[in-house]
């Protein structure tokens, strides 16, 4: 009998990766999920001793480093008997690609778990891994999902954000089309608000590029906030909190350099659904937001 079966009590459980973004200056999005979550009768567990998933960093000086450390995080989400949960598109990424390596290389598999075996640790490759996305869409249902909803945010006009690591490559996504996604438009439409189309929607926001050329990144991220503002939104949800952090945080500097004085807010999109639960501004800590929130929520 697994963790999830013996727990009974008509929650959804599941092993909690939350990754870098969500410690540090974001660690409020963890009690925000907590929060939404409980709404949802979703039970989070932290992953005992996670480590950083190396966010594509780590595989560029060495693979098999990257490979052992990602499998040692799913090891322990498949000890604890629980669906493997990370809120990070990059973690997700990162993750499902070393599992998709591991599970077509034998000879990695088995390298990998002569390294784990060192500290008593076994992968299987038999973890699920989901994101937030999916978790709500499919795992706690649209259904459900809507019979929570008791401030429905009709007439807000919304632009709808993926970025690029819930999508691609294609050959890691299982749950729905990587060229075509509907997951987060169909969360969306639950919570009332009307979703717009425009046209820099599938296009990346820059932020992994900060580093090594941040005014590439700056005009990327402006791009983005430009494509949905002519088509006069209200707001940006976007299900990346990487893409939160730059379309937010960075928003200032880059419509600056652009040229525009707009300002649009961003919503991370767990922030979003906790209010069409009932939950307050203060609640979902908008404050905390380097755009201001000014719509009426």
């Amino acid at each position: 009998m697994t963790e999830q079966q013996q727990y009974n009590d008509g929650k959804l459980h599941y092993a909690f990766y939350s990754g870098c973004c969500f410690q540090g200056t974001d660690a409020r999005f963890f009690d925000i999920l907590q929060q939404v979550f409980d709404k949802v009768d979703v039970e989070l567990h932290l992953i005992p001793d996670a480590v950083c998933c190396g966010a594509g960093v780590i595989e560029e000086r060495s693979e098999l480093t990257s490979l052992s450390i990602n499998a040692r995080n799913m090891a322990s989400a498949e000890k604890m008997g629980l669906p493997f949960y990370t809120p990070c598109s990059t973690c997700f990424n990162v993750i499902s690609n070393v599992q998709k390596r591991l599970g077509e290389d034998a000879k990695l598999f088995d390298q990998v778990n002569e390294i784990l075996a060192e500290d008593g640790i076994e992968y299987k490759g038999d973890c699920k891994l989901t994101h937030t996305l999916w978790m709500l869409a499919q795992d706690v249902g649209l259904s459900k999902l809507r019979s929570r909803i008791t401030n429905p945010l009709n007439g807000i006009r919304v632009a709808s954000y993926y970025g690029c690591h819930t999508r691609n490559p294609a050959d890691i996504q299982q749950y729905e089309s990587s060229q075509n996604p509907t997951s987060l438009e169909d969360i969306l439409k639950v919570l009332g608000v009307e979703i717009v189309d425009y046209e820099t929607r599938d296009d990346c926001c820059g932020y992994h590029i900060n580093w090594p050329n941040n005014q590439l990144a700056q005009k990327m991220t402006g791009s983005v906030l430009q494509g949905a503002h002519k088509q006069n939104v209200d707001l940006m949800v976007t299900s990346c909190p990487l893409c939160f952090k730059n379309l937010d945080g960075v928003q200032p500097k880059a419509l600056a350099a652009a040229g525009q004085d707009f300002q649009l807010p961003v919503l991370f999109l767990p922030e979003l659904v906790g209010l069409a639960c009932g939950m307050s501004s203060s609640d979902m800590k908008l404050d905390f937001h380097s755009v201001p929130v000014n719509v009426r929520l």
